[in-house]
């Protein structure tokens, strides 16, 4: 089915997922991330299994899980949820998936629901995984395909750092078609990937380190990146996420001009 629907942020997520082709979602709900798995598990007809876990860290283990079987897989929390899942999280970077798997987390600017404001994409950096952040809740559903993509061609978790102005915000969204599933799921037994014990460990971590490089050759000529040169301004605009929106509406309305990377 394509066309245009009104959506909440989350909603258009959750199409996302679904254009996407998952395989396997879990998450342990919290604001204002609640909505991706609720919409998902409401659909009377679907192709994938889905589960409220008991905690987040289950919840990345079961998504983990269904990736090292080949699975595409999704895991939802908000930012607190993070810390939970921090310790699988760290050592997922290592391991790396074979089924794409997308880990969106829901931050909390402004603390409109949140016992704390914490930024995801710190967690990226600290564990060397990709972060993707829409700007717009258009962004955030076809960005959900390319992320299962990145994490297959790469290996790797992908992290989708989502915002409570995306995810309970809304618009007027463009659909795409639903993509068919193509591969297998199968399990492997292979101890030196999938079980890090030191020494498999100290072989893995320096495979990490290997395609960072690759990854932020991806990023830099990536469709997601906007730039706008203005030959006559000396001032220069970087943004991402919803705040790229709020800065270009307000060289807008001040009547700025300045070139705008995105």
């Amino acid at each position: 089915m394509s066309g245009r629907e009104y959506m909440l942020g989350n909603v258009a997520i959750a199409r996302g997922i679904v254009e996407g082709a998952v395989d396997v979602v879990s998450g342990y709900p919290g604001t204002p991330s609640s909505e991706i798995v609720d919409t998902l598990a409401s659909m009377k007809e679907r192709d994938f299994y889905i589960e409220w876990s008991v905690n987040e860290k289950v919840a990345m283990e079961v998504a983990s899980g269904a990736s090292m079987a080949g699975a595409r897989s999704v895991v939802t929390m908000k930012h607190v949820g993070l810390n939970v899942a921090a310790d699988p999280l760290m050592t997922l970077a290592y391991m790396g998936v074979k089924g794409g798997m997308v880990i969106i987390v829901a931050d909390d600017p402004s603390c409109h629901s949140s016992q704390n404001e914490q930024d995801t994409r710190r967690y990226s950096v600290f564990s060397q995984i990709p972060c993707l952040e829409p700007s717009t809740p258009q962004q955030a559903k076809d960005m959900i395909p390319y992320a299962f993509e990145l994490s297959e061609k790469y290996e790797i978790p992908v992290i989708f750092r989502s915002t409570t102005r995306i995810s309970h915000g809304k618009s007027d969204i463009e659909l795409a078609p639903v993509r068919q599933k193509t591969g297998e799921i199968k399990f492997e037994k292979n101890p030196d990937r999938w079980v890090m014990v030191p020494k498999n460990a100290r072989v893995r971590h320096p495979h990490l380190l290997s395609i960072q490089q690759d990854i932020r050759g991806e990023f830099e000529v990536s469709g997601w990146n906007e730039l706008t040169i203005e030959a006559e301004s000396t001032v220069g605009i970087i943004a991402c996420g919803t705040a790229a929106v709020y800065a270009k509406e307000a060289l807008d309305r001040l009547g700025i001009t300045a070139s705008f990377w995105r």
